[in-house]
């Protein structure tokens, strides 16, 4: 089973690290607007990939996939109606199919970023020292720390500011008057993550992919370089 779970990994962050290099390549030195418009497909497979490699796929895994999907898309949809939660901002059509001007990957786009982000600093956290009660406070089978909560995410706050320039250059989104991303954006991308995370603790799901934190990584390096260049 061991095994099984490796080549999963590797053939997932295989599939990842190719797909982003290609997009990559397309989007700053050939056709940007049609690899940016790959981006719904993109990530449709990274989301089944990280369904694919959870090694636990137990039915608390599932309703946080679909709660982090409505919780999302709920937010989201607020947001554009009304600028109250981001700002005032707007999705291109380049996104794929909407609801309520929201296109609907996006919701699946924040449980991959949120998993990835609880996964990462769980992952990391593990390393930097001796697993106590701060890390999980069941030995293997209990909840994530309130440490591994707030970390995972400020991280997935990070990587929104992060990919925010990238995106709007690319036309995923635009953000209303002179085009700045407001604080609020992140101040509500921390609190919705948050209410996230708690769901999470409260599911007592271990974030044991590494394939999702390897996705992460390839996430953040791919919006930076196109931050540096677009």
């Amino acid at each position: 089973m061991q095994s099984i779970s490796q080549n999963k990994v590797q053939w997932a962050t295989g599939i990842a690290l190719l797909i982003h290099s290609v997009g990559l390549m397309g989007m700053l030195w050939s056709e940007t607007n049609w690899f940016a418009r790959m981006t719904s497909l993109n990530l449709l497979i990274m989301f089944s990939l990280v369904v694919w490699t959870q090694t636990e796929k137990k039915r608390n895994f599932y309703i946080f996939l679909v709660l982090s999907f409505f919780v999302g898309m709920i937010s989201e949809i607020i947001g554009v109606q009304t600028g109250l939660l981001f700002g005032n901002y707007a999705y291109g059509a380049i996104m794929g199919f909407q609801i309520a001007e929201v296109p609907l990957i996006i919701g699946m786009n924040w449980f991959v970023v949120v998993y990835s982000a609880v996964a990462t600093i769980f992952y990391f956290t593990r390393r930097i020292g001796p697993a106590n009660n701060l890390i999980i406070s069941n030995a293997e089978c209990g909840p994530i720390g309130l440490n591994v909560m707030v970390g995972a995410s400020l991280l997935a706050t990070f990587f929104d500011w992060i990919m925010e320039p990238a995106a709007v250059s690319l036309g995923f989104w635009a953000w209303a008057g002179d085009g700045q991303i407001p604080v609020l954006n992140y101040l509500s991308w921390f609190f919705i993550s948050i209410i996230l995370m708690s769901i999470f603790r409260l599911l007592r799901i271990r974030p044991d992919n590494l394939f999702a934190v390897y996705l992460f990584l390839i996430q953040m390096m791919f919006f930076l370089i196109l931050r540096a260049f677009l």
